[in-house]
Order: C-alpha cells, then structure tokens, then sequence
C-alpha cells in the first residue's frame, strides 16, 4: 500500500492516525539512558541500564523516577530541565521509515497527530523537525490526565474533529494499548520499542506490525475496505 494515490476518505469524513512519541516516531533510549546517568551521578543515585530505561518509556518522567529509585523530587527535575534537556533532544533520531510512513498517510488524506506522555511535546517536535508533518501535538502539559486516561487522545481528536471510530493510535508500550482502548479507538501497536508484536496483541493492540511503513499500510488497508 505505500506510494498509494489518491485520498481515502470514505463518505467525506476525515480519518486520523495518532502517535505516540518516544520509540514510536523517535529513537530515545540511548540519550534518555545517558542524560538519566548523568542525573544519578550528580545527585548520587543508582546508574540505570539501557534495557531498565528502554522498558520504562511512555511514563510521566515522575514515574519512571520512582520506579529507578523509588522517589521523585522537583530537584531533580528542575536540574535535569536546566542542565540536561538541551543534550537530550539533540540525541533524539527519526526511525529509518518515520517521515515516509506519515507522509503516505497525510497523501492519502489520514490527518495525523502526536500524543505523548512527553512534557512540552510541541517544542520537542519542532526541534526534531517533525512538527509539520501532524496536525494536531498533546503533550503531558496540555492535559489533566496522561496516558493511559482516555484525556489526551480525546483532546487530540476534538481538536482535528475526527470521531473516536475513525481513528487509530500508534504506539509501542501497553500504555499506548490501554489509552487506544480507553478512548474507544483502534490501537496498532508497533515493535520498535521494549515490547514484540505479540506482547501488544495481548496488551489490547487490534493490530501490530514491526515498523511504521507496515502500520501506515494496514491503516490505509484498513480505510479503503471500510
């Protein structure tokens, strides 16, 4: 299905695929891993693994801390903010098929959207240089609720007016699932990530494929027998 031509837009109302941001579109994990490290060593906390780190993406920054260490504190944040948020962002890369797979869906008429468990997300994406390409970016500080509350797709939604049965959600944890699911739209869930495809089928995924070229096309696969 990618390089398909034309719009898909059944009777005329919009379709829209939304995703998450960390391991999602962006490969974070190393540069959060390095930036964490440099937290714990200022402040004489336990070092943290790649793989501890990589499984606790898609959680409010509060609670991966206090799944590492068993606390969290303003502290600590707001030296992380000051000395460590600059090096973490310039670390973030683009998957390999990110930009394609969006703009495929965006030609064939899918408006897309990042929702994030990721405080200032829109900022972020700007920097990425990704921006663009979405039509609507919730971040963590744009809602009450994070993920997997429901809120934060539901705000994305009524943003870009698309109805909960005409949207997909794409991310790579369980929380993604459990949010898609909550929000009463269709989780796909992709394994680039800490989780395989059969991890997120039984986390509530209705779908799952290994990267997002195979997600965009199942998505417009989907749309055109609907």
């Amino acid at each position: 299905m990618a390089g398909m031509s034309g719009r898909l837009s059944g009777s005329g109302r919009a379709f829209a695929a939304l995703f998450d941001f960390d391991m999602t579109l962006m490969d974070t994990s190393c540069i959060i891993t390095e930036c964490t490290n440099l937290l714990a060593d200022k402040f004489a906390l336990r070092r943290v693994t790649h793989a501890e780190m990589k499984s606790l993406i898609g959680l409010t920054i509060e609670d991966e801390w206090i799944k590492l260490w068993g606390d969290f504190k303003q502290e600590w944040l707001d030296y992380y903010r000051s000395h460590f948020r600059s090096i973490e962002r310039s670390g973030f890369r683009e998957f390999p098929d990110t930009r394609s797979a969006v703009e495929n869906l965006r030609e064939n008429g899918v408006k897309t959207g990042i929702v994030t468990n990721r405080s200032f997300a829109r900022p972020v994406a700007e920097q990425c240089g990704v921006s663009g390409l979405f039509d609507v970016i919730i971040g963590r500080d744009d809602v009450d609720n994070p993920k997997p509350h429901p809120k934060p797709l539901l705000a994305a939604l009524s943003r870009i007016g698309v109805e909960t049965g005409r949207a997909y959600y794409v991310g790579d944890t369980d929380i993604d699932m459990k949010t898609a699911n909550a929000a009463g739209v269709i989780g796909i869930g992709v394994a680039t990530g800490n989780f395989t495809t059969d991890e997120l089928i039984a986390a509530g995924a209705s779908y799952a494929r290994g990267d997002l070229t195979g997600v965009a096309d199942t998505i417009l696969e989907i749309i055109a027998h609907s």
